[in-house]
């Protein structure tokens, strides 16, 4: 997904001047309403929508970086807008840190699965360190634009009628994964996948008597296994081989997951289903 094509250049701003929460979020509105897509939308009505969100926890994820965002009734298309503050606001953080970083995300009220995958992708974009010291380190809301253009705007997909569907099946043993994973699949667009509980054999072979005595070197924390299956396009399986090993290391190396993936001779129906 790419973020910049929702980015106004008008909303981007290298100088944040705010120094507390609610400061910060008049700012942001007022950043927001320069682009042409908000126009109609009254500032109280985006103040209000933030403020609720805020309500239900702060959008401060730590690390510096915050991503406010609301559903707007009215609103036809998502905005984005991307504010830099040297200084860093106190946004009741989950780390207690200073914010630095603002990706706000307005969109519409009927369109829950698309705003999903938007923050999945912001999500994702700013864990890079390097798109991170980029954005702290621009002077202008060109760089910024720039930057995130740089970052998202490379990959265009194209869906080719007719292509040929993949069963992608990836086995994790490690549960810290299991969230990345799916959010990764939300950016890169995987229309629905299935989880089940599965167990690696280690778990099962602790429970026979002869091997009782071999516990720990079998491995208690083995026993975690899930078994993840999503049907994809032909294309997109070397980019979701990339986006897994980015998270959990070449899988060559790293034990924590395997990926199999097998031609479809026939599928009726649909996982799509969140």
């Amino acid at each position: 997904m790419n973020l910049y094509e929702k980015l106004c250049k008008d909303c981007c701003t290298a100088s944040l001047k705010a120094k507390k929460k609610d400061e910060a979020l008049h700012e942001l509105v007022a950043l927001l309403k320069k682009c042409p897509r908000v126009e109609k939308i009254e500032s109280y009505k985006i103040y209000s929508a933030l403020k609720e969100r805020e309500k239900l926890g702060s959008t401060g994820l730590g690390g510096g970086i915050a991503i406010p965002h609301a559903k707007i009734e009215g609103l036809d298309d998502f905005v984005l807008a991307l504010s830099i503050s040297k200084k860093g606001v106190q946004f009741d953080a989950v780390d207690n840190r200073k914010v630095h970083i603002f990706f706000v995300l307005l969109g519409p009220s009927n369109s829950p699965n698309e705003h999903l995958k938007m923050l999945s992708a912001i999500s994702r974009t700013l864990r890079d360190e390097d798109i991170k010291n980029e954005l702290l380190a621009a002077r202008s809301s060109e760089s910024i634009y720039e930057t995130i253009a740089m970052s998202s705007g490379e990959e265009a997909k194209k869906e080719l009628p007719q292509e040929k569907k993949k069963l992608l099946m990836i086995v994790l043993y490690e549960q810290k994964y299991l969230e990345d994973l799916m959010e990764l699949f939300l950016e890169l667009g995987v229309k629905g996948s299935t989880v089940i509980d599965s167990q690696g054999m280690g778990g099962i072979l602790t429970k026979v008597p002869l091997f009782a005595d071999f516990i720990n070197f079998l491995g208690e924390n083995k026993n975690y296994s899930k078994t993840i299956f999503a049907i994809i396009s032909e294309s997109e399986l070397h980019t979701i081989i990339r986006g897994v090993e980015n998270l959990l290391g070449d899988l060559d190396k790293h034990g924590g997951a395997s990926i199999i993936s097998l031609d479809i001779h026939f599928v009726k129906g649909t996982m799509e289903y969140m």
